[in-house]
């Protein structure tokens, strides 16, 4: 019981300090192995708790997981069975059913909040582009928060930045595949994406970008313990830091062979 006190009592001192930001939109992107390692409590434990936690203390903000999930690549894409490749939490939010799933296939997004309806209108034209999820987080330059993971890992707008600089590893691509909703059939559904050339894939590296982040210091890492730490940056700064980065040198986040 100690260790879950603990980490509860830790998890709201680090949410109060996300809070005091004051941003009115915020992204979660999660990890929970460093904190069940540290506190010595079962994952999902862990992951409960801090789902339970974000939506208790950020009730009156919009709150969204990533959920991106792999499956329309395979032409079959369910909004409520397809699993999220991003984690533990954003597994369990759709399990609630409470929250919305954005229209993209391929990068979804589970929302909850006040600007949910803005959000159910909006039309995308590419993954990161105009219309996209990804775009409306940008405009309105909200909080990304990458809990327990770095920046590297953790900022999956700054993907946006590649599509805005057209990097030359990347191209465009169009999905097509079946929609479903909880096993029934809705339509055929196709999304467009800047996607990367295969014979690229293992040689990508997005360990270098984060680096003109740190020397603008444009973002702020709060740790509370060596298990519960937050890397929190605007989407408006990590964009425009990594367009910049890409513009300087559009082979930058690829390993490539001298």
């Amino acid at each position: 019981m100690k260790n879950k006190s603990k980490f509860i009592y830790d998890f709201n001192k680090l949410c109060e300090k996300i809070y005091s930001k004051k941003n009115n939109i915020i992204v979660f992107q999660t990890d929970i192995i460093s904190s069940s390692i540290f506190c010595k409590l079962n994952g999902q434990y862990i992951a409960n708790k801090t789902l339970l936690e974000i939506e208790k203390f950020f009730f009156n903000k919009t709150i969204l997981f990533p959920a991106f999930s792999n499956d329309f690549v395979s032409k079959k894409y369910d909004i409520k069975l397809s699993k999220a490749n991003t984690g533990t939490i954003p597994n369990m939010a759709i399990s609630s059913g409470k929250y919305f799933r954005s229209e993209s296939p391929l990068h979804s997004f589970l929302v909850k909040g006040e600007k949910l309806e803005e959000i159910k209108k909006l039309k995308q034209i590419t993954t990161w582009g105009q219309g996209s999820v990804f775009d409306w987080l940008y405009s309105n330059n909200a909080l990304w928060v990458s809990l327990n993971l770095d920046l590297n890992r953790g900022c999956a707008i700054h993907h946006m930045a590649e599509e805005k600089a057209k990097v030359p590893y990347r191209f465009y691509k169009l999905f097509k595949g079946k929609l479903y909703n909880n096993g029934k059939y809705e339509k055929d559904v196709f999304e467009k994406k800047y996607s990367y050339y295969k014979k690229y894939y293992k040689r990508l590296n997005y360990d270098k970008w984060p680096a003109i982040m740190r020397r603008k210091k444009d973002f702020e890492k709060i740790i509370i313990n060596k298990g519960l730490f937050a890397n929190v940056s605007t989407a408006k700064k990590i964009v425009d830091r990594s367009y910049v980065f890409y513009k300087k040198n559009p082979y930058g986040s690829l390993n490539l062979k001298k």
